[in-house]
């Protein structure tokens, strides 16, 4: 039974014994996602704060020194200040990925709105580097975040609630961002 026997009305029964309600797609090439729909102010708003991060000092250049306050805190066995900045770095990193992939799904213009697909481990880059963002600003005058902040907020929160819901989708991986 094809996609295109469901769409013309002829099924079956299908894997689970309801009828005409079941196919099977490659596992290779399709992934369970999350839509999320998404104004491309809010996309522009978190490049925004990617660009206020990128222009502060970074935890990698300042890793020895925080390694050393860890070091005296810990005697030596306080966390790997190297590890901490790896891991920033990598969700930075997913956030670029995902901005980049994000900005070609949804039009341009103040007013583009469109439907992007989320994992939940790109959620999870994206809530932990915002995090960071706030919690730099609130302890050092380097970092300063940007006036569009109250768009990444909204972002964030509707990409919260669309992981928290067991409503998924099956996309094509070309729809995803490169991993």
């Amino acid at each position: 039974m094809g996609l295109l026997d469901l769409m013309l009305g002829r099924s079956g029964e299908g894997q689970q014994g309801i009828d005409g309600h079941s196919y099977k797609l490659p596992e290779e090439s399709h992934e369970f996602v999350y839509p999320v729909a998404v104004r491309r102010i809010e996309l522009e708003a978190l490049a925004e704060l990617l660009a206020a991060d990128e222009s502060a000092p970074s935890l990698a250049e300042n890793a020895d020194e925080l390694q050393d306050t860890f070091d005296e805190l810990f005697d030596g066995q306080g966390p790997d200040a190297t590890d901490i900045a790896a891991r920033e770095q990598a969700a930075r990193s997913t956030v670029e990925t995902v901005l980049e992939t994000w900005r070609g799904q949804v039009p341009d213009g103040d007013d583009g709105l469109g439907v992007v697909y989320v994992q939940q481990g790109e959620f999870e880059a994206i809530r932990s580097f915002v995090k960071r963002c706030k919690q730099r600003d609130d302890g050092s005058g380097e970092f300063e975040l940007p006036e569009s902040l109250p768009a990444v907020a909204a972002l964030l929160s509707r990409l919260d609630e669309a992981t928290d819901s067991r409503y998924r989708a099956v996309v094509h991986t070309d729809l995803l961002p490169e991993a």
